[in-house]
């Protein structure tokens, strides 16, 4: 009975032997109107050192331990691949980039040692060096380690007793404000870096 149905879906809608899976819109579209800039790759490959993104081979594994995924417009397999043919730009311009959660994963599980997030580090670095549009919240926590030494302050927390509890209940110790001689070493780390 179920290749009888098989049968009338084929007389009734013609299936292709052969399909493709759009990557995504956008990207497909730039890529489609622009051309490859070796300089650009090459200067990414120097920028990951020893992985290199011609090592890999597509297995995916990357993007399957990934927990951006989701929210990924491309997977960091694809990442890879644009990269490797050259599209360095468009990739830069996308914002991509800057949804990856820098959780390593990506790196741990590669068989061929790509490492896909230093790929994206480097696209970052690429992407601040080329002034593109950082997003805000980048910004934010660049600012909130100036101001505090953290990400962000410590906050208050509930127990399982729903009971809310601090840093001093918890025995942690005190939280102290960066000094000055925090914020002097890491300006002078972030001209070092912008130096290399």
């Amino acid at each position: 009975m179920q290749s009888s149905v098989v049968e009338n879906l084929k007389i009734i809608m013609p299936i292709k032997a052969s399909f493709t899976i759009p990557i995504s819109m956008s990207i497909t579209d730039l890529t489609s109107t622009k051309r490859p800039d070796s300089a650009l790759r090459l200067k990414v490959q120097a920028m990951i050192g020893e992985q290199k993104p011609y090592n890999c081979f597509q297995c995916i594994r990357c993007t399957s331990g990934c927990p951006s995924m989701k929210m990924l417009e491309l997977k960091p397999h694809e990442i890879v691949s644009l990269a490797k043919l050259g599209f360095i730009e468009e990739l830069l311009t996308s914002g991509i980039l800057w949804t990856c959660a820098t959780c390593l994963k990506c790196k741990e599980r590669c068989p061929q040692a790509v490492a896909p997030a230093d790929l994206i580090f480097a696209l970052r670095n690429l992407a601040v060096e080329k002034e593109v549009k950082v997003p805000e919240s980048f910004l934010h926590s660049l600012s909130a380690i100036l101001e505090t030494g953290f990400i962000q302050k410590p906050q208050n927390t509930v127990t399982r007793k729903l009971e809310r509890v601090n840093r001093e209940k918890l025995g942690l110790p005190e939280f102290h404000e960066p000094d000055e001689k925090f914020k002097a070493a890491f300006f002078k780390a972030l001209e070092q870096s912008q130096e290399e």
